[in-house]
């Protein structure tokens, strides 16, 4: 008797095995299938097509890199993977071992920052550079811009510098942002200037007048602005 309790107390501790629904992954993948069966066919026949066509393209890379990444940007931004029932963009790319989630997203920031021609003058590991370098600098300005501008970095033109150099510049750029900003002097005796002017348009009548440094080119420029009531009286009108 013993024995048969025995049995049955280990009949007893078993446990139906836990539905794959159950765990996060198996959730994510059960949403990514219910997305794909309200996209249809059309979407899982563009997902194919784009894989094909980075499959294929993989292999002249070098040549090829911005379609491989407009490709790729197209299943991000669309999520097309869902018709393939991945549950998401990094999840497709292992799973079809297409390439690392990091490349990837290289190639799409090329994409979105650069125009074919002028990525493919630079090249894939420069192009991507380009677009960290202007990231990490306080300029409001494009690795395009840069382009067309002939402007230089270090001293050196975009033909001429490296990525290695490039990237300690990036690096260089971080390194200012984050440390104490120092105060250019031309700077300093511009906003000087700006609060004195400011103060004698005020002086004059002008109350609401105000006066801001601006950098430009050829240096720094004052920029006035004086309610209209207090322009005649500044004219001496």
């Amino acid at each position: 008797m013993a024995g048969k309790r025995g049995k049955a107390s280990g009949i007893a501790g078993k446990r139906a095995p836990a539905s794959a629904e159950a765990t996060p992954a198996g959730a994510a993948l059960a949403r990514a299938r219910t997305e794909a069966a309200r996209g249809g066919a059309a979407a899982e026949k563009r997902a194919h097509a784009l894989l094909e066509l980075i499959d294929r393209r993989k292999a002249r890379i070098a040549e090829d890199f911005y379609e491989i990444g407009e490709a790729l940007r197209e299943l991000q931004r669309k999520k097309l993977y869902l018709a393939l029932g991945h549950a998401s963009f990094g999840d497709m790319l292992k799973a079809r071992a297409i390439m690392g989630l990091t490349q990837a997203k290289k190639l799409i920031g090329i994409v979105a920052a650069l125009p074919r021609d002028k990525a493919l003058t630079l090249g894939p590991e420069k192009a991507y550079a380009l677009t960290r370098y202007t990231a990490a600098t306080p300029e409001v300005d494009t690795p395009a811009w840069l382009i067309d501008q002939g402007a230089t970095v270090a001293g050196k033109s975009l033909d001429e510098i490296s990525v290695r150099e490039l990237t300690a510049e990036i690096g260089k750029a971080r390194a200012n942002a984050a440390g104490p900003k120092r105060q250019d002097p031309e700077e300093k005796r511009a906003l000087a200037a700006a609060r004195a002017t400011q103060a004698a348009l005020r002086k004059r009548g002008a109350r609401g007048a105000t006066v801001e440094a601006r950098r430009a080119k050829g240096g720094y420029w004052l920029r006035v602005e004086v309610p209209v009531e207090a322009a005649a009286a500044l004219l001496g009108e």
